[in-house]
């Protein structure tokens, strides 16, 4: 394909190269037709003449200078002095010296002393002047016009007369002739430029297009991921199982862990079947995200396609997600202390701000939430499904807007109301998961049976009569590394809470600010 392409582009540069010079050569070598009576006729620059056969140009200078300074001012006019080597020229150009008794300048000049004299014309063109006869012992003769019997006589060259210039008709259309070939060799090779970049992009494209369509093939996936087939994927999942099961539900397909035959842990997140999604935006959209490496960030380590059926394999965080360990303790169980879920915040907030600000161009995860972050074993904090909501079908997404009781959860007001996602949405978002982990309580919650309250309903009044430690999760405990925070403490974190859940959105901070908002606030407190 790319030869057929180099061949076109080839055929097509030599056809247009010779289209553009052939004028220039019927020129040069008189192969073109015959001319017209007309086509050789000149346009006379302003203050020029020309003559009756409109040939020429022509142009009577009345300064008074020598023949080689009237020479050297005609050169400078682009022309030379007028050159007689006709009867015909002779006498038009006796008319432009009629009022001068004393003669003009012409173009000849002895070229010798014999006494059959030769003279050379400005436009070097030696002519045999037998009437103008040398002046003994004089080497230094020019040509003069004069009104009279006779019309060109010899004298000294550095006497002052007026002199009369010819244009250099032919200079210019040798130029003319010059820059139209070299125009359209321009022309012709920046056509053939661009329909060549235009062929090679859709070839490109199309190739693309086929090797998207074999996941076998595909040359969008880098040597850090791979595409399973679903029996693959059934077989390290032990078939999906209930015990496999990590997190999820049936709207958005579960979560499980898996096997890989090297002995790696991975887990399977298995996404609602869409009939939208086409195979290629699928694989060109974990391509992107596959590239996303930072260590706060859940890495992808493969795919799967099969008739609608998406799955994305992720690397596999062995403390499984924050949401569990908010809501779902077993009794007797082990709990995040105060420096934990500071710890949890901080690196979640580095993975995001990654996304913000060092990723070109930016991205929005869209999803926060505390089903998405997956805790490691020293309780670091690993954000997953950026680039998910994409695969999300839009009435799940709907769904989530809004909540039990009217709330709408993690997701931003611009959102919910407006359609709008920016990264200060994401902003919003972390602002009411930070809430969550310092207080233990979902965003939206059931009240007495009765109705349901988010958690800014229930915040907001101990905020303002400054009832922070009320706020703290109850399962938060003194360990040996960590201690309950005092009541200013606390407030730093809810400040922050409520700076980043501000209604509009250019008023939340940047990540990066919180980020270092949060590292300083991380710091355990004196015990």
């Amino acid at each position: 394909m790319d030869s057929m392409i180099f061949l076109q582009f080839l055929s097509l540069l030599i056809f247009c190269l010779l289209g553009a010079s052939s004028s220039g050569f019927n020129e040069n070598l008189d192969v073109a037709p015959p001319l017209s009576p007309t086509q050789d006729k000149v346009s006379c620059p302003s203050g020029w003449t020309s003559n009756p056969s409109n040939t020429k140009c022509y142009k009577y200078v009345a300064n008074n200078e020598s023949w080689d300074d009237s020479e050297k001012q005609c050169r400078s006019n682009n022309g030379h002095l007028a050159a007689v080597t006709s009867s015909q020229e002779l006498s038009f150009l006796q008319k432009f010296c009629s009022e001068n008794s004393n003669g003009c300048w012409v173009g000849g000049k002895l070229i010798n002393g014999t006494v059959q004299a030769n003279w050379i014309w400005s436009d070097n063109t030696p002519y045999l002047n037998e009437s103008i006869l040398p002046i003994s012992n004089i080497t230094d003769t020019c040509t003069l016009m004069i009104n009279g019997t006779t019309s060109l006589v010899a004298q000294r060259c550095n006497t002052s007369h007026p002199f009369l210039c010819t244009l250099i008709i032919e200079g210019h259309k040798e130029y003319l002739i010059i820059l139209a070939v070299v125009s359209g060799f321009i022309f012709c090779t920046t056509l053939a430029v661009v329909i060549w970049l235009l062929v090679y992009k859709r070839s490109k494209r199309r190739k693309r297009s086929r090797k998207l369509s074999n996941p076998a093939e595909l040359a969008l996936v880098p040597p850090s991921w791979k595409v399973f087939t679903r029996e693959e994927l059934k077989s390290i999942t032990k078939n999906f199982s209930e015990g496999n099961r990590l997190l999820g539900d049936a709207k958005t397909g579960g979560t499980y862990s898996g096997l890989l035959p090297d002995g790696s842990k991975v887990a399977v997140k298995r996404l609602k079947r869409s009939s939208f999604q086409r195979k290629k935006e699928f694989y060109s959209e974990i391509g992107r995200v596959s590239r996303l490496h930072h260590p706060n960030l859940v890495a992808v380590k493969g795919c799967c396609y099969d008739h609608g059926d998406r799955y994305i394999v992720y690397e596999f965080i062995v403390n499984g997600p924050l949401d569990r360990w908010l809501h779902h303790i077993p009794r007797g169980g082990r709990t995040l202390d105060w420096a934990m879920r500071m710890k949890v915040a901080t690196s979640l907030a580095q993975g995001i701000a990654f996304l913000h600000d060092k990723v070109k161009p930016q991205v929005v995860h869209r999803d926060i939430r505390a089903s998405n972050v997956l805790l490691d074993e020293d309780f670091g904090a690993h954000l997953m499904g950026v680039g998910l909501s994409k695969f999300v079908p839009w009435e799940v997404m709907h769904e989530r807007r809004v909540m039990a009781g009217g709330t709408h959860g993690y997701l931003a007001p611009e959102f919910v109301y407006r359609n709008e996602l920016t990264t200060k949405s994401d902003v919003y978002s972390f602002g009411v998961l930070l809430l969550e982990i310092v207080t233990g309580r979902r965003p939206a919650q059931a009240v007495d049976s009765v109705g349901w309250q988010s958690i800014f309903e229930w915040a907001t009044p101990l905020v303002q009569s400054h009832r922070y430690v009320e706020l703290l999760d109850p399962l938060i405990s003194p360990s040996s590394t960590s201690v309950i925070p005092e009541g200013g403490t606390i407030q730093k974190v809810v400040d922050l809470v409520y700076s980043c859940t501000q209604h509009v959105p250019s008023m939340r901070p940047r990540m990066s600010h919180v980020v270092h908002q949060l590292q300083q606030l991380a710091q355990p407190p004196l015990k």
